[in-house]
């Protein structure tokens, strides 16, 4: 029995690593699509799809579409979070660096995370937790070379957005882990999904909607990759390991999500590789170890 256990948590554990390269190519994606179109419309065309894609999972799972009134205070309020985190995440990489916002946002999603658990939900932290914030921390100053960097560089239009959006995915965290006694994860990804893209619809009203069938493969190769892969995939094995691990634990591999960020960015985007970024993606992966250790 305690092998079986062992093996679904070493499973999650390879799904959370392949969801968080995901997430940490979605940031260029998101940046190249930011050429399209504002953020509303593209917001919008990545939950639907999402939505679309992740429908026959629930299916195929044998999940019920069924939600008690119990479960949809939970849907709501993600949603909303959700749809503000995905509006601030497409303004942001729209007019700021796509690898500095990788960096930014998932090395104080987690920080945040965990100290408003332990504040304001009865958390605690242990010394090895701290100190991986704490190398959590240094790694993502390491990899935006923070040295270098005036308050008014660091808050300036594209930054804000990355806090904005930082500040967003912490209440998603908490929330989806506060939600496992009302909901399966499926079908609770699934709902989210779908009212986020409600949600989206409502921003998006002025929004040319049907001009993406007029776009090209490049559009719809980084929107399928937005949507069915770090959305569809990315964010339920989020969901799910936020409500088997717990939403600090979750969080923690986010640590991993810098150095893919700014590798992708670099690659796609032309972005420079520095010594800085492998120092600082290195540290991170260091505080996911101590955090789930």
């Amino acid at each position: 029995m305690k092998y079986i256990f062992k093996s679904k948590e070493i499973q999650l554990v390879i799904l959370m690593i392949l969801a968080m390269i995901t997430w940490g190519l979605s940031w260029t994606n998101a940046k190249i699509l930011g050429n399209y179109g504002d953020a509303p419309l593209m917001m919008f065309w990545r939950f639907f799809i999402a939505t679309i894609s992740f429908a026959p999972i629930v299916w195929l799972k044998k999940e019920s579409f069924k939600i008690s009134k119990g479960a949809l205070r939970f849907i709501i309020l993600n949603s909303i979070f959700m749809t503000s985190y995905n509006f601030f995440y497409f303004k942001g990489t729209q007019v700021g660096l796509a690898g500095a916002g990788g960096v930014l946002v998932t090395t104080l999603n987690p920080i945040l995370t965990t100290l408003f658990s332990a504040l304001f939900f009865g958390g605690f932290l242990l010394r090895k937790d701290i100190l991986g914030l704490l190398l959590g921390f240094i790694g993502g100053a390491f990899i935006l070379k923070i040295w270098d960097l005036n308050i008014n560089h660091l808050f300036q239009t594209g930054n804000f957005y990355f806090i904005m959006s930082s500040l967003s995915w912490v209440s998603v965290t908490i929330i989806t882990s506060k939600s496992k006694k009302e909901i399966p994860f499926i079908p609770y990804s699934f709902w989210c999904f779908a009212l986020s893209g409600m949600f989206s619809l409502l921003v998006a009203v002025n929004e040319p909607l049907l001009d993406v069938f007029h776009f090209g493969w490049i559009f719809w190769l980084n929107m399928m990759c937005l949507a069915v892969a770090a959305m569809a995939f990315g964010t339920s094995i989020y969901f799910q390991a936020s409500v088997e691990l717990g939403a600090k634990k979750a969080s923690a591999y986010i640590f991993t999500v810098p150095l893919t960020a700014m590798g992708f960015a670099m690659y796609y985007l032309g972005e420079p590789l520095m010594i800085t970024t492998l120092i600082g993606g290195t540290l991170g992966v260091a505080a996911v170890y101590l955090i789930n250790k």
